[in-house]
């Protein structure tokens, strides 16, 4: 397990969430994940942080749009210029990373493990997601996009709520 500030953050889940938040193109089918936090039930589809903040960004703009109506125009300014600049943020981030990672390759195992200790991931991205809460339906029942701190979580796995994962299913011809 991994620590962040404190508390420990699951390994295998960080580089799963790292390796997606590398991904340059745009994710549709990513790995559907059930995580459990703070007594709920959260599950969804993976998606990269910047393409997250993209998307949210596409519906704060689509949210505050001005219509002939007279609604306010908040596409030029606000939340939609917000997630916009932290999206292209990300972006240049990722590039950055990729080109700092060829020269941390020329220096000693004992800077590369100091540098590997500052480049965390510690949060998770999903779309499509859905909170189940005891006693409650999941909700929102179309889905919503959700982001999470990885050190808060307490359990994960691969799949959607009232589906077997494909790595829990028996293959034919395989006895366990």
């Amino acid at each position: 397990m991994a620590h962040d500030g404190g508390t420990e953050i699951d390994r295998a889940l960080e580089v799963v969430v790292g390796q997606i938040n590398a991904l340059r193109e745009r994710q549709d089918g990513g790995p559907a994940v059930v995580l459990t936090l703070g007594g709920l039930v959260v599950g969804g589809t993976i998606i990269p942080d910047w393409q997250w903040f993209d998307e949210v960004e596409h519906a704060a703009s689509a949210a505050f749009t001005v219509h002939s109506g007279g609604y306010i125009d908040d596409e030029h300014g606000g939340w939609a210029r917000l997630f916009r600049g932290v999206s292209e943020s990300l972006v240049r981030d990722r590039e950055e990373h990729r080109a700092a990672e060829n020269v941390i390759e020329g220096l000693s195992e004992r800077y590369r493990r100091l540098l590997a200790q500052e480049d965390r991931t510690t949060y998770i991205h999903l779309k499509d997601a859905r909170v189940l809460a005891p006693g409650a339906s999941p909700l929102p029942p179309g889905g919503m996009h959700w982001r999470g701190r990885l050190s808060q979580l307490s359990g994960w796995s691969f799949g959607h709520f009232g589906e077997p994962s494909s790595a829990s299913v028996e293959e034919p011809g395989h006895s366990v």
